[in-house]
């Protein structure tokens, strides 16, 4: 369900939207702040893409040396940047089979752009901020928000049309909506390919 008032100045955003035939508003926010309010309403058509297999319950003091984080006062520690890798992969590939929309909390964010990007890429990022909605059109563009994201600045949404897709990206976690088995199974190949896990939300 669309608000048209929002939609109707880009008709293509709104065919993107509409495709996915979901029972829940959108906004010019579309789900950025509404993936609980959508796995409520389909919990069995969500997964989650990790570095680890199930959730850990051991003390902190035994996860803290695996808990890997992107730090731009210290350094940051090589194992970090290998799992970045890993879930940029993923998503770059899973992006080859359909048209490419994201959404980022970095369009609503006062905050500055970190300084590990390069000023081609600021340049990139400040000229995106002024759209809610964005075509994406190279793995370029999208490892800049990845980027973002995996690192603990902003939110990512990725929305995959063609496959019937959401991907939220927060940190080294995505979790993901997909209710075609067919692409489920193409998820589980391309992560395990990449060397992550699958596990329930």
């Amino acid at each position: 369900m669309v608000d048209d008032k929002i939609f109707n100045q880009n008709k293509s955003i709104k065919n993107m939207v509409d495709s996915f035939n979901l029972s829940i508003n959108f906004d010019s926010t579309g789900l950025l702040e509404k993936e609980e309010e959508l796995y409520t309403m389909y919990p069995e058509d969500f997964l989650i893409l990790d570095r680890f297999p199930r959730i850990i319950n051991k003390s902190m003091e035994w996860f803290a040396p695996l808990d890997i984080y992107f730090s731009q006062n210290e350094e940051t520690p090589k194992e970090f940047f290998d799992v970045e890798k890993k879930f940029i992969n993923t998503l770059t590939i899973l992006s080859c089979y359909s048209s490419l929309w994201i959404q980022s909390s970095f369009y609503f964010s006062q905050r500055e752009i970190p300084d590990f990007f390069t000023n081609e890429e600021k340049d990139y990022l400040l000229k995106m901020k002024d759209n809610s909605f964005i075509k994406i059109i190279s793995p370029k563009e999208l490892s800049n928000f990845l980027k973002l994201s995996l690192r603990g600045y902003e939110q990512t949404i990725i929305y995959l049309p063609d496959l019937n897709i959401i991907a939220w990206v927060n940190e080294l976690i995505v979790s993901v909506f997909v209710q075609d088995k067919n692409y489920r199974n193409l998820i589980e190949t391309i992560s395990s390919t990449e060397g992550l896990y699958i596990r329930k939300k």
